[in-house]
């Protein structure tokens, strides 16, 4: 079967599969099949569905927008909810026409199969003009594959490190960030700060986790390249590319040095080890720092977390996106407030609040953005560390296949990491898992 991404032509989304997360409370707002679409005292009510954290409650951007639509009642909803979860949640509620909000948020490695087909999107062609409030490449993942505008980008990654400057006194490495990003100015040096830590016998493991890295090292890697992820243009598999295999080398290698602990991603134990000094080194987009790693870790570790500058290259990694559903009741209505949220002041209130770095370059170069240094992570001027690393920005290319192929190399790679796969397997369980997961998103095509 030839399946197409973005570039080369359209495919209709993938039947949601058996079984599927019942529609959370995510994606239960007002969009739809007569769903309640009044607010209080009769007013519109437009609900924002999201997942995770995107600030807008904590910048009090709902009292905002009131204040200048009085008729409008603005509902926040999502906070919290991981997106794996809100993902399913979303698909199901677009598939039966009733169930999402007003506005909904997708993480930007997810808009190719969510934007694949644009008859579930409203056309904001009325906010074409806001093509200059964005990097080229974030303001190409907002359109379909017919070009239609359909999402408009909230916040972006960027990359940095963040470490414990505590843990690495006591491995006897250097703590000043500079001296930090010299010693790993390459992924080289890198493997050679970890060997030094792990040499050290310290009571932590060097890194978190095996997935965060390997995120990190295939959009730097594929940034260098021709921006193909996992999957290519016609949904081949590159697991063979220079990118996909030095990636994940990479991680094998810091692995069988013992310097990758075992606490996947998003999970209790990571929690605990992030706030207990479980780990010395995590990737640090810009929606990791404040809006994850502060909260988890707590007061009680502000004097120990630092960031600096990752090895190599830098680029990209992460961001989000809003999108208008387009059989919700009000979708003109919400489009406007969808193009308000996203605007450079909202995205500079939610970095102010939260942390999210904005996606808008007119943002970062605000004051209030770019001269930004954090208390919390040893007053690092960690927005002007951002901004370096998105300096060069490459086009990356995700396909529709990307996100369920990216779950399936992060399974596997937590499974060599708690040694359920043997490091000899590595490379064709990983291989096998990405075939499946293929087979099963394309099973509905």
């Amino acid at each position: 079967m030839h399946f197409l991404n973005r570039k080369n032509g359209r495919v209709a989304l993938a039947a949601v599969a058996a079984g599927a997360l019942a529609v959370t409370a995510a994606c239960s707002g007002n969009g739809g099949g007569g769903d309640d679409a009044t607010g209080e005292d009769g007013k519109m009510k437009l609900t924002v569905s999201t997942f995770n954290t995107f600030g807008y409650v904590q910048a009090g951007l709902e009292a905002k927008y009131e204040a200048d639509h009085p008729d409008v009642d603005v509902v926040f909803e999502g906070d919290g909810v991981q997106f794996g979860e809100y993902r399913t949640a979303l698909e199901t509620a677009l598939d039966t026409g009733s169930g999402f909000g007003d506005v909904v948020a997708m993480d930007e490695q997810a808009t190719p199969q969510l934007f694949q087909n644009g008859d579930h999107w409203y056309d904001l062609a009325a906010y074409e003009g806001r093509s200059g409030d964005y990097h080229e490449n974030t303001w190409n993942l907002g359109h379909t594959p017919d070009d239609k505008l359909v999402g408009l980008g909230t916040d972006i990654g960027g990359m940095a490190m963040c470490y414990r400057s505590d843990l690495f006194a006591e491995a006897g490495l250097p703590t000043d960030r500079e001296e930090v990003a010299a010693a790993w100015a390459d992924w080289e040096g890198f493997k050679t700060v970890a060997q030094q830590f792990v040499d050290s016998d310290v009571d932590a493991a060097f890194l978190d986790n095996g997935t965060q890295l390997q995120n990190m090292l295939l959009s730097q890697f594929a940034g260098q390249g021709d921006g193909a992820m996992y999957v290519d243009d016609d949904g081949n598999l590159t697991l063979d590319s220079d990118a996909a295999t030095k990636s994940l080398d990479l991680v094998f290698e810091l692995t069988e040095m013992g310097a990758v602990g075992n606490f996947p991603s998003w999970g209790e134990e990571w929690n605990a080890a992030m706030a207990a000094g479980g780990y010395a080194v995590m990737p640090c987009p810009g929606w990791m720092a404040r809006a994850i790693i502060e909260p988890t870790s707590g007061p009680d570790n502000a004097d120990k977390w630092d960031m600096t500058a990752v090895p190599g290259v830098a680029g990209n990694w992460g961001g989000s996106f809003l999108a208008v559903p387009a059989k919700g009741p009000h979708p003109e209505e919400a489009a406007e407030l969808a193009s308000w949220l996203t605007e450079p002041e909202q995205q500079i209130a939610v970095f102010e609040a939260v942390g999210n770095f904005p996606s808008s370059p007119a943002a970062q170069a605000d004051p209030r953005v770019a001269d930004y240094s954090s208390a919390y992570f040893n007053d690092a001027p960690s927005s002007q560390i951002l901004i370096d690393s998105l300096a060069t920005f490459p086009a990356l290319e995700y396909s529709y296949f990307h996100p369920p192929v990216q779950g399936a190399v992060e399974t596997t790679i937590n499974g060599i990491v708690d040694g359920s796969i043997e490091m000899g397997d590595a490379h064709n369980a990983i291989k096998s898992a990405a075939e499946d997961a293929i087979e099963l998103a394309g099973a509905g095509l």
